[in-house]
């Protein structure tokens, strides 16, 4: 009887590997990372709004072509107002410079990034300025070209920076993803979470808002047509149509 050499198993694909794959994808998916392009004109202004958690980090990266006498301000605002960060280009005498935190010049392509942390939940804005050096008068085809990128949450962290520095392992640094992405759905659930239930608080507010407002004018009406039967009444007995 003859037998068979048995041929080596091939071994598949690890599920558990399948799985963790699977969750950086999903996670790379929810990741903010929004880039846009566009021409200011000078002494007008353009600003993004982004919905943002509470404890969020923010990065921006931008990169502005040359114009003549034109300066850049960058400010990001939350919904209420507070300044979060301020970035201003100055002129002084016949060129310019930058401040400590300076961030566009008027001459050569500037690139650079700004980094802010959200204190409150809600809508935040980001608002560029484009201002004439003083003196310097004001065409209609002056502006600047700006690219502008905007990461959010998880997508703003640099992992392989982290790798570098903390001498992190591949299965490290990827058990740390997971964790950020984790930490980031859950600070999301908890915001729109709030955010239903402060929808919810409006909606049954209006709804019993709306209730009383009907009942008011039920009220009104009624006391109007019973006023109207009294009045008519008092109308027919006064000119004898009818017997009181």
């Amino acid at each position: 009887k003859k037998y068979e050499a048995e041929r080596p198993k091939t071994a598949g694909p690890d599920p558990q590997d399948l799985r963790m794959l699977g969750l950086i994808f999903f996670t790379t998916l929810l990741s903010c990372c929004l880039s846009f392009t566009f021409n200011l004109s000078a002494t007008s202004s353009k600003c993004f709004t982004e919905e943002l958690p509470n404890d969020y980090d923010v990065t921006a990266m931008y990169e502005a072509k040359p114009g003549y006498s034109q300066l850049i301000d960058i400010r990001v605002t939350d919904h209420m107002g507070s300044q979060l960060l301020e970035k201003t280009a100055i002129d002084k005498g016949g060129g310019t410079s930058l401040t400590k935190n300076g961030v566009l010049q008027p001459s050569g392509i500037t690139k650079g990034q700004i980094n802010f942390k959200t204190t409150i939940p809600g809508d935040h804005h980001i608002c560029f300025y484009n201002r004439l050096v003083p003196g310097v008068r004001y065409r209609d085809d002056m502006q600047r070209e700006i690219k502008f990128e905007l990461l959010a949450g998880q997508e703003s962290v640099d992992y392989a920076q982290v790798a570098r520095k903390q001498h992190l392992k591949p299965v490290e640094i990827n058990l740390r993803i997971m964790e950020d992405a984790v930490k980031q759905i859950h600070m999301e659930y908890h915001y729109f979470k709030a955010r239903e239930a402060e929808m919810r608080t409006t909606n049954e507010s209006n709804n019993s808002r709306a209730m009383w407002i009907t009942i008011l004018n039920m009220g009104i009406f009624l006391g109007f047509a019973s006023w109207q039967v009294l009045h008519l009444k008092k109308f027919f007995i006064s000119k004898k149509l009818i017997s009181g």
